[in-house]
């Protein structure tokens, strides 16, 4: 995480508004290397802290606890499971719940239909990703993709 925020101070810093990044990690994986001091760094620098795939590692309420991370991104697992499986719904609905109730912003994974697009919005959720809004690129086709994105909202 060190040499993320060496590389950010580099590269970011200089040409960017900070308060368009967030740092995105995976609960499965890179929360293992955030600390407390690394959490209040990217808090100093108006760096938004995003917890990745949310509900599916090993502490998810204990890294809520630990970071007090600015958005929560709702696994696509439980995203798939809206108007199919009750089981994995209500856990979608507690997931939403405790976003809301610890104000934290939520963006759900995994949104391929208009039924689950609705349905997350009438619970509140209104950042959606997905193949319903558009399937993943490269980097490096960005640039052209977002030119096209905004003729067509003209």
């Amino acid at each position: 995480m060190g040499l993320l925020l060496k590389d950010l101070e580099q590269n970011w810093f200089s040409v960017k508004p900070i308060q368009q990044l967030t740092v995105e990690l995976t609960e499965r994986e890179a929360l293992h290397d955030v600390n407390y001091e690394v959490r209040s760094e990217l808090g100093n620098r108006q760096i938004k802290l995003a917890i990745d795939d949310f509900g599916t590692g090993n502490s998810s309420l204990s890294w809520l606890e630990m970071l007090h991370p600015d958005v929560l991104k709702i696994d696509k697992s439980f995203t798939e499971a809206i108007g199919t499986d009750a089981v994995n719904s209500t856990v979608t609905d507690m997931i939403i719940a405790l976003g809301q109730r610890l104000n934290i912003e939520l963006i759900a994974e995994g949104v391929e239909t208009d039924e689950q697009a609705s349905y997350l919005q009438r619970q509140g959720v209104y950042l959606l990703q997905g193949y319903l809004f558009a399937e993943p690129i490269l980097l490096e086709d960005f640039p052209r993709w977002m030119a096209e994105q905004e003729a067509q909202a003209q």
